[in-house]
């Protein structure tokens, strides 16, 4: 039987190890749509009338907005996928690390001291949840030992779209983008090699969208409060 990986096991990241991923995943999910705005500032309607005043047509004039297709969701079903057979111990600390998310941020910090407060757990459990997350590719270290990164293929705060181009513009300026541009640009930065043009590391299928149901920090329904045996 393999030994289990502690939290010490895993290297410390300068910057989010899974964003280049995360980028080719949203890849292939974005569209664009047409938006008829609801504020006169999103739209603009010419009208064409005769000379008694009739009303002869009109067009619409609209703006377009990139969608990110799973946007309003909180952990999507690759995350499911990782979350599938975990101790209680273990999504305990997932639930406190919910609740340090800021929204569209990918880095969180953790502090042993606030978790073992929030979920009664004993240090070395919680060090052992945090090694499993790492091992599940949920969370990654940051480069200090209470900076974290979140995957956000498995779970994120906000709007992915707004993520990733901010990613690009801040770590890749030569590929400066907007959300409009947003599709084009993965595409041009996958023909040039700077980005992988499939998925290494996670399963491509997981494309549809569910809620979690604790992003609020309630526990699942079932989920036993007890802490591991040590």
């Amino acid at each position: 039987m393999a030994k289990e990986k502690t939290l010490a096991d895993f290297q410390m990241h300068r910057e989010n190890p899974f964003a280049k991923q995360t980028i080719v995943q949203m890849g292939n999910y974005l569209s664009t749509r047409q938006v008829v705005g609801k504020n006169d500032d999103e739209r603009s309607v010419l009208q064409a009338v005769d000379g008694n005043g009739r009303l002869l047509g009109q067009t619409v004039f609209m703006r377009t907005k990139t969608v990110d297709t799973e946007t309003f969701a909180k952990v999507y079903q690759l995350g499911f996928q990782a979350f599938a057979d975990l101790k209680p111990s273990v999504m305990k600390v997932f639930k406190h690390i919910i609740n340090q998310l800021r929204p569209d941020r990918d880095m969180f910090n953790l502090y042993i001291e606030d978790i073992i407060e929030d979920t009664q757990l004993h240090k070395a459990t919680i060090y052992r949840a945090l090694g499993v997350l790492c091992d599940r590719q949920v969370i990654a270290r940051g480069r200090t030992e209470y900076e974290y990164y979140i995957n956000p293929m498995y779970v994120f705060n906000g709007n992915r779209v707004t993520f990733i181009t901010n990613w690009i513009n801040s770590n890749m300026p030569d590929y400066k983008t907007s959300q409009k541009t947003l599709k084009g640009t993965i595409q041009l930065m996958q023909q040039q090699g700077y980005l992988p043009k499939q998925l290494d590391m996670f399963d491509e299928a997981g494309i549809a969208v569910d809620e979690v149901p604790f992003p609020g920090g309630t526990m699942p329904e079932g989920t036993p409060e007890t802490d591991d045996p040590e």
